[in-house]
């Protein structure tokens, strides 16, 4: 993702008018994405997943778009200002998205940037991987200061597409008409097919049609080469002549364009973004990409995985901090380069779509809000009819800058990887609470496929929607109060061994040692059971998980109530 697209296009018009320097100016963004086709995953889904990294306190939530019908006249921004606007049709889908809450936006400026979007047909869509493009191209084709961004592309893109490739055409329509601000990478799916779609510079493009039996796994670059490679694409009218026509064409196998090398190219490329995409080649196939990270190797958009691919390693891949190699930064203190599992993301996001079950139940959207090292991924539908109470929350424009672990769980999770990250703690701190999440999402995962499967069986699309509701909204707020506790936990214990004396001490004579003290890890006090439960359906699509919450959720309530009351009278 990039927030700094705000000051980025400032930094790029200067750039075009000097001629100097090359584009991107400015703090760099740290997005990173996987793609798994269906034939390479695990239980037959297409997974996508993005994360959406920034350096600073942007906070998200999870928003349900209604249908409209028949409502001529509307308009959607095209730019991140609101200045540009089009019209979109007069009847638009039902969506889920994870936009930032008010608050974010009356500290940052920006529109509010749906990030995810997954609609009632079962199209999805995720955006904002930042790419870089060279001197030669974006002389030949600058950036339009008001054209389509990520803030506004998404959702934009998605509440008209009944298809995945309807949806790449939509996309792609807006860049020919109004240009785009920005360089940038889209993943676009749905139950039949899924697109990779390259943004190189103000009106060039290039689109191609995924094949279901690889996967993808790439930092903030482009990796696309040959169209050839793909068995279907869409691009920008003058994407091959353009290059020809301004002298920075670059040809290679059998005299095709090779798009990397003459938009991008080595000379763009960076530690910072190559040693993300090599590390995604390594772990889902060590078996050709076991040598250590070079900067020169041309690692490609898609490849074979060694093994299926399950939504679990998907999440693991977005937590990813280069274990088990030497740019560990968690074992070796390294800081001069960026992992994929950073504590700066804003949020992280997966989406699931399934190929056996009605469109309108097809997608999850696997949403950490706050960054997922230490976070959590929770589930909502496209069939949802509301999200959890406090992931559904929005805090409001006048609280800006207020950071509130009580009510909202970006803040909870970014508060628990912040103390949890530290080389220090996160043996100690850390990895107990990812042991934890790890147990609580291979429930979810499980669960969540049984409740796709039971809502299928149901006649009643109705009652299908909120059984499947009921279900993602339970684990929501599961999610949410369990992140409390160990947030507590946590806090609880650093400050009980908050010691500026390092050093390790003779129990019975006091005598300081040389060694440091080393903590053992936290004993993580929840039971993580629960997740693991497969929910039936019963009367009226309520499901028993959903149930047994409410009344967890109303006792714990009472017992609230109870304890404040007796603290008044004392």
């Amino acid at each position: 993702m990039k927030v700094i697209k705000f000051f980025y296009k400032m930094a790029s018009a200067a750039f075009l008018l000097l001629a100097a320097g090359l584009v991107n100016c400015g703090p760099a963004a740290a997005c990173t994405a996987v793609y798994v086709g269906k034939g390479a995953s695990a239980d037959g889904t297409t997974i996508m997943a993005k994360s959406n990294d920034y350096g600073d306190v942007f906070g998200n939530h999870i928003v349900i778009e209604p249908a409209v019908k028949n409502k001529a006249g509307r308009k959607m921004p095209i730019d991140q200002t609101g200045t540009v606007f089009t019209e979109i049709p007069a009847t638009t889908y039902k969506y889920v998205c994870t936009p930032w809450m008010d608050s974010t936006m009356a500290y940052n400026g920006l529109c509010r940037d749906a990030t995810i979007c997954s609609n009632e047909r079962g199209v999805n869509m995720l955006m904002s991987i930042t790419a870089f493009s060279n001197e030669a191209a974006l002389q030949a084709d600058p950036l339009i200061e008001k054209g389509l961004t990520e803030f506004t592309a998404v959702d934009l893109v998605v509440c008209q597409s009944a298809t995945a490739r309807e949806a790449v055409k939509v996309l792609c329509g807006l860049l020919d008409k109004f240009g785009s601000s920005e360089i940038n990478i889209a993943l676009i799916a749905d139950q039949n097919e899924a697109w990779y779609v390259e943004m190189y510079s103000g009106y060039q493009y290039a689109a191609v049609k995924l094949p279901d039996d690889k996967v993808c796994a790439f930092g903030n670059e482009f990796c696309l080469e040959y169209l050839s490679d793909y068995q279907e694409s869409i691009v920008s009218p003058n994407l091959l002549s353009l290059p020809a026509q301004k002298g920075f064409a670059v040809y290679g196998k059998n005299n095709e364009l090779n798009l990397y090398k003459t938009y991008s190219g080595p000379s763009i490329t960076e530690d910072y973004s190559h040693i993300r995409t090599w590390i995604g080649h390594k772990i889902l196939s060590p078996s050709v990409y076991a040598a250590d990270y070079d900067k020169e190797a041309m690692y490609p958009l898609c490849f074979a995985s060694d093994k299926k691919v399950s939504l679990q390693d998907v999440m693991e891949i977005m937590r990813n901090r280069f274990e088990g190699t030497k740019y560990d930064p968690d074992e070796t203190g390294r800081t001069d380069m960026r992992v994929i599992g950073t504590d700066t993301a804003l949020s992280v996001h997966i989406v699931q779509v399934y190929h056996d079950v009605p469109a309108d139940i097809s997608s999850v959207i696997w949403e950490s809000s706050g960054p997922a090292i230490y976070g959590v991924f929770v589930p909502v539908s496209n069939a949802s009819l509301r999200a959890g109470a406090a992931y559904a929350k929005n805090q409001d424009a006048s609280a800006k800058e207020i950071f509130d672990t009580d009510n909202y769980p970006y803040y909870r999770f970014k508060e628990l990887t912040t103390l949890c990250v530290e080389r220090d703690s996160y043996k100690t701190y850390g990895q107990p609470v990812r042991s934890y999440w790890h147990e609580a999402e291979s429930g979810m995962a499980e669960g969540m496929a049984a409740v796709v499967k039971n809502a299928a069986a149901l006649k009643d699309k109705k009652v299908a929607a909120r059984y499947i509701t009921d279900y993602c909204a339970a684990m929501q707020d599961k999610a949410f109060y369990d992140a409390g506790k160990l947030l507590n936990q946590v806090r609880w214990n650093k400050s009980k061994n908050c010691n500026t004396l390092k050093n390790g001490r003779n129990p019975e004579t006091g005598e300081i040692l040389d060694e440091l003290r080393v903590l053992p890890p936290i004993e993580v006090k929840l039971d993580g059971s629960l997740y693991k439960q497969i929910p039936q359906v019963v009367g009226g699509g309520i499901s028993v998980v959903a149930l047994v919450l409410i009344f967890a959720a109303l006792a714990v309530v009472a017992a609230l109530l109870f304890l404040s009351k007796r603290a008044k009278r004392q």
